[in-house]
């Protein structure tokens, strides 16, 4: 062979070659970032998923408050029947909580 196809056929070598390691370099690369790509993906699914139960959480709080203040006003009311069970001359009170009992259903007990 002469000697100018022996150079073509080496320079075409070395070009493939070239690109096979730039290729097994590539997937190697890719391999590697897989699963750093995974977890940021998992990471992302946590974080929306913890949002989700902190909303919830605070509309609980927020309803158990609304629970814990129509406790209040019922056990006042209780307590003021009960202050005229015994006494009997406890007309005011009943009254002032029987008004309490009207304003707070007429502003939350309509939910």
């Amino acid at each position: 062979m002469p000697p100018q196809v022996t150079a073509i056929t080496t320079i075409l070598q070395l070009i493939i070659s070239g690109a096979t390691v730039v290729t097994l370099i590539y997937t190697l690369e890719k391999f590697l970032r897989a699963p750093e790509q995974t977890q940021n993906d998992r990471l992302n699914s946590l974080e929306k998923r913890v949002d989700k139960i902190s909303e919830r959480l605070k509309d609980g709080d927020k309803h158990f408050q609304y629970l814990d203040e129509g406790s209040t006003v019922t056990q006042q009311c209780i307590l003021a029947m009960m202050d005229a069970q015994i006494s009997g001359d406890n007309i005011e009170g009943l009254k002032k909580q029987r008004a309490n009992l009207y304003a707070y259903l007429s502003q939350k007990g309509a939910k």
